[in-house]
């Protein structure tokens, strides 16, 4: 029977018990990890192993190159079904971090659903999570990072002086705040934070690695491209720019450089809703929603078939670049007209 968990009541004495009980566990984020499911499955992972328990981080996809500095040698590895699929059936215990929806598990995911082992969400997004046993999901949460915090204050609270386990929840809570300026930012994401960088975590030296090398030659090349796409509507407060991967690829760009381009949007003067709009590969095109808080727009990308937060959000469409981004763009703009309406 699962356990839901919603506000900010979190009661962890069932997944205590888990952990108190078991051996054998696995950790895992959604796909394209970001230092929310990165530093929340990191912190957990240490503080285990240090209590004896076994832990394999085993990912959807490879970590981005900007958040290595946050891996120990060995403690992350990609899935492979070939590889580790036997290491999934032999776990006592799954727990997926921050992955929103079950299908962001990719071919984990469907291999999971073969295990009888006990499985866990703790998540700060909405989304499908039935295929757990136990989900703690608080979407009042400002991040998982926050939520990890609070399990490890309850099950170990000595252990967030311990830099090699703050340093990694630092890193979660500040990259889901964007650096703590986004609207989720409340007190308890500062108290945590105050906790953190007593434990010895420098914020300035985390938020350059985090994103002091982010404007590489590549992604001034994307963002040259995004500008020269840049399109408004509803009178300047919609802005959404279409980028062709396979176009900007040839000038030496990469997969990397094409995140957060919607935050860049958000950023802009007047503008209410940004999106990106991203051919990456074969006929699957990226949406990437972004609000600066007064417009919810994941009933937008629900519509579309994806979801998110209220003011960040996604999905995917099959399609043409030029047939999708048309198709988003008029969602969007009935979410507006319809928030004009009501408002």
């Amino acid at each position: 029977m699962g356990v839901e968990i919603r506000g900010s009541k979190r009661d962890w004495s069932q997944l205590i018990g888990v952990i108190e009980a078991q051996q054998l566990f696995v950790f895992s984020t959604h796909l394209d990890p970001d230092a929310d499911g990165l530093g929340a499955e990191l912190a957990l992972a240490r503080l285990l192993t240090s209590m004896g328990k076994q832990v394999r981080i085993l990912n959807p996809s490879r970590i981005r190159p900007n958040l290595d500095f946050m891996i120990r040698d060995g403690e992350v590895q990609t899935f492979s079904d070939i590889a580790h699929t036997a290491t999934l059936q032999e776990a006592d215990v799954f727990i997926a971090f921050d992955i929103g929806h079950y299908s962001r598990l990719q071919a984990l995911g469907a291999e999971l659903e073969a295990c009888s082992c006990t499985k866990v969400s703790i998540d700060h997004h909405p989304g499908d999570k039935a295929q757990f046993s136990i989900n703690y999901n608080d979407a009042t949460a400002s991040s998982t990072g926050v939520l990890i915090y609070d399990l490890i204050k309850t099950l170990q609270p000595d252990a967030l002086d311990d830099f090699q386990i703050a340093h990694p929840i630092y890193a979660a809570i500040m990259s889901d705040t964007g650096n703590f300026r986004f609207n989720n930012t409340d007190s308890e994401t500062f108290e945590a934070a105050a906790r953190l960088v007593a434990a010895g975590v420098k914020p300035n030296e985390l938020y350059v690695k985090l994103y002091g090398d982010l404007n590489t030659p590549g992604r001034l090349i994307v963002l040259q491209q995004l500008l020269s796409t840049l399109q408004y509507d509803c009178d300047g407060r919609l802005a959404w720019a279409s980028i062709d991967y396979a176009v900007v690829k040839k000038l030496g760009v990469g997969p990397d450089d094409l995140h957060s381009l919607s935050d860049f949007i958000r950023s802009i003067k007047g503008v209410e809703v940004g999106i990106a709009i991203t051919k990456m590969s074969g006929n699957v095109v990226d949406i990437s929603f972004r609000s600066k808080g007064l417009i919810p727009i994941n009933t937008t990308a629900q519509e579309l078939g994806g979801g998110g937060h209220a003011f960040a959000a996604g999905a995917k469409l099959e399609g043409s670049l030029t047939a999708v981004a048309e198709r988003v763009v008029a969602q969007t703009k009935q979410t507006l007209e319809a928030w004009d309406t009501h408002a």
